[in-house]
């Protein structure tokens, strides 16, 4: 049985730079039972999963992400969203996507709730013949504004995010001309080792870094969560059907209607939609 996915963060604190490791085979396991996407659509779906999810690192206490990217060529609609407890769902649409898109055109928003806020933080990307493994890199540098690189395993779901520092958090005698290109071109090995491993052990992974020399600063949960409810699910209905409740329930006495993201199956019927739900 596969253990719960993690997101663990490590400091090198000799060479000024943050890793952030994401441990998501169950979380991939989890993503293919629930949407039937395959082939190389389901690669493209795994590929930009495990890359944009060590971007829960930034989160604080409370606060939620949405990304969205609408690719106008080729055509589909991926939305992610996750919050800092690491509760996710996502959505690749349409359901038959059956391509792995080398570059991209279209546009990416990222939407960040913060607690105790209404109006949410929301920033949007041109996407111009963008290399699809550039896109979270795009992400990182213009919206969030880091030093940051991700870099997706091929032989096992995992990633790992590499951050440069800020002089500030780091010691006074470090280099500061070392680029984060080159910090990521000389531990190429080692990231190529720890993706090889492909354990989902807690252990066993911290044992990883500490090996190599990283600080262990600890870790978070990673897992599917969807929040939809019956009662949410009418108040969609209404909306599409505020004024013709006959022509929704025409043929049956009840309606069957399914999450998009997480796939649960409800039955509605007219009572409940005319009570608001149970």
């Amino acid at each position: 049985m596969l253990a719960a996915s993690r997101l663990y963060s490590f400091l090198d604190h000799k060479n000024g730079f943050n890793l952030h490791f994401l441990e998501g085979q169950k979380l991939i396991h989890d993503l293919a039972v629930l949407h039937p996407i395959t082939g190389s659509g389901f690669a493209y779906f795994r590929d930009t999963f495990l890359g944009l999810l060590p971007i829960v690192f930034f989160l604080k206490p409370g606060e939620s992400l949405g990304l969205y990217i609408d690719s106008e060529e080729p055509y589909f609609r991926l939305k992610i969203e996750t919050n800092s407890a690491g509760h996710t769902r996502s959505l690749l649409l349409p359901e038959d996507f059956s391509l792995f898109p080398m570059k991209i055109s279209g546009k990416i928003r990222i939407t960040k709730i913060f607690p105790g806020t209404k109006a949410p933080y929301t920033s949007v990307l041109e996407l111009k013949d963008v290399s699809t493994k550039e896109v979270i890199n795009k992400v990182l540098a213009e919206s969030y504004q880091t030093n940051s690189e991700v870099l997706v395993g091929e032989v096992s779901d995992q990633s790992i995010m590499v951050t440069k520092l800020p002089p500030v958090n780091v010691n006074s005698h470090l280099d500061e001309t070392q680029s984060r290109k080159d910090f990521v071109k000389r531990h190429q090995t080692f990231f190529h080792d720890v993706f090889e491993a492909a354990t989902d052990d807690i252990e066993k992974i911290v044992k990883l870094f500490e090996d190599r020399g990283y600080a262990y600063l600890g870790s978070r949960q990673i897992n599917f969560f969807c929040p939809c409810t019956k009662e949410r699910m009418i108040l969609n209905l209404k909306g599409l059907y505020s004024i013709d409740l006959e022509e929704l329930f025409k043929q049956e006495k009840t309606v069957e209607i399914t999450c998009d993201y997480c796939r649960k199956h409800y039955s509605i019927t007219r009572e409940e939609m005319n009570q608001g739900g149970a």
